[in-house]
């Protein structure tokens, strides 16, 4: 390996075109000057403690100053933009996909939050490293890229709860902070960090965190399931090696590319820009009531992520191109009404339909998004008026220029609308769709909230009878599909 590498890049920090200030604009340049100016913030105005928070980091990042009364300072504003950030999101998390200008504004006043934490962190890491660092000096060193390393993965964060792609440069940034505290030995060195679950971290677990996110197929989970997924994983990378050599099966991580980790290839990918980590044990670790002690993850998260870590998938098979609109209608409900009256007046609305294979299509909805898409939401598909409708289950969405795009995974089978009651007929029907199989294990798609694995139902489909609901096979927070058992 040339021995220049990881260390000839400048700390991925940018060329400053702006002059190295002697003071700051905003507050003083002591400790108490600064806690006395975040104190001050206005609590009832968060956008514009938003934009002071990044101003100041900015010039922080440009100051003249000794490195460690800059990361003393650091140490403070830090807890007060981690306070600020659930603010924020809350304004974005739960709106439609089509954001408007107001809450685009607002993820990217977020996402310079981070940035800038970023930023300054590495400076200080930068001034710590620009020579071996004596023992003394490596603690705060690896505190410093830690630091960084977080606040990146942060970033990642907000790309993946809003199903956006990463800015250009942010994994690159992320891979080369890790390979140089690699070269200092400093991932392994612990350093307390009253942000992560159980108030310590280190360099690996920071790194980790992002790996372990990112090879989790975020697109395909909701807001909610991804932040507690975010949450567990800071610590989760304990029991993750990352190695070397390379693994049959697992993921690789090229450190010199702006990219995320990919699903293991074939032939083998090594050399010393290559990490490996094999997710399988996690996933085999994993059992019911997971995550973190005091927030369990949900049972849909938990199947989720037991599947993605125990096989990485690819498309198993290959999809035609095409720019034809199609008329898809969105919910249980809606779908339900499709098949139940095949040639009725649905609300069905035209949607450009971009590729197209036997397991699933690719669909963008152009201008603004219905409120109703979302990751795990079944949907009912025609390509014309007339047209038999066919069924689906949104996998994943992303955020693109153009519109959302969303992909779409057939469910198998002719698949037939039916109506269910709780026990021997207990309640008022509720639509539902029927999923016959060859081998005779039909699957029933209900509304998740009401319905669980060993409830009696009945199902009205001509003769009415009473069946139990088996293993849970797929599932998210609107719809489940449950195998069918006799009562």
């Amino acid at each position: 390996m040339h021995e220049a590498w990881p260390t000839d890049w400048a700390w991925a920090l940018p060329a400053d075109t702006d002059a190295p200030l002697d003071s700051l604009s905003l507050a003083g340049t002591r400790p108490p000057e600064v806690r006395a100016w975040l104190a001050a913030l206005p609590a009832d105005e968060p956008l514009t403690s938003a934009a002071r928070l990044t101003r100041l980091l900015d010039e922080l990042t440009r100051l003249r100053l000794d490195t460690r009364r800059r990361l003393a300072l650091l140490e403070d504003i830090r807890p007060r933009v981690h306070r600020l950030v659930p603010v924020l999101q809350g304004r974005y998390l739960d709106a439609p996909l089509s954001l408007d200008a107001a809450a685009r504004d607002t993820a990217e006043r977020v996402a310079d939050l981070f940035d800038g934490l970023a930023r300054a962190y590495q400076r200080v890491a930068a001034a710590l490293l620009i020579t071996p660092p004596a023992p003394a000096r490596r603690q705060a060193a690896a505190t410093a890229v830690q630091r960084a390393l977080d606040a990146l993965s942060q970033q990642l964060g907000q790309h993946w709860l809003l199903y956006t792609p990463a800015r250009a440069g942010l994994w690159w940034r992320l891979h080369r902070l890790y390979a140089v505290a690699d070269v200092h030995a400093l991932p392994a060195l612990t350093v307390a960090d009253p942000e992560a679950s159980g108030h310590e971290s280190s360099v690996h677990l920071a790194y980790t965190r992002a790996l372990l996110v990112a090879s989790a197929q975020p697109q395909q989970l909701r807001p909610s399931a991804l932040i507690a997924l975010f949450r567990a994983a800071g610590q989760w990378g304990r029991g993750l090696p990352l190695r070397r050599g390379p693994l049959q099966g697992g993921f690789d991580v090229a450190l010199d590319q702006d990219r995320g980790p990919v699903p293991a290839g074939e032939p083998p990918r090594h050399g010393p820009r290559w990490r490996h980590f094999d997710t399988r044990p996690l996933a085999e670790a994993l059992c019911d009531g997971g995550g973190d002690p005091g927030r369990p993850f949900s049972s849909l998260l938990l199947a989720h992520l037991r599947t993605v870590w125990s096989v990485p998938r690819g498309r198993a098979a290959p999809r035609l191109a095409g720019r034809e609109t199609v008329r898809v209608v969105l919910g249980l409900n809606g779908t339900h009404a499709c098949l139940d009256q095949p040639a009725g007046a649905h609300h069905a609305e035209p949607v450009r339909c971009q590729d197209r294979g036997q397991q699933g299509c690719g669909l963008i909805w152009h201008g603004r998004a219905p409120r109703g898409l979302r990751v795990g939401a079944v949907l009912a598909l025609a390509d014309t008026d007339g047209a038999p409708w066919r069924v689906g289950e949104i996998r994943w969405l992303a955020r693109a220029p153009e519109g959302v795009r969303a992909g779409v995974q057939w469910l198998p089978g002719e698949v037939r609308p039916v109506r269910i009651s709780h026990g021997y007929g207990d309640t008022l029907p509720t639509p539902a769709l029927l999923v016959p199989a060859a081998d005779g294990a039909d699957t029933l798609l209900v509304p998740t909230a009401g319905f669980a694995a060993g409830a009696r139902v009945t199902v009205w489909d001509g003769p009415p009878r009473l069946v139990r609901l088996g293993a849970r096979v797929a599932g998210s927070a609107d719809v489940c599909r449950y195998r069918l058992r006799r009562a």
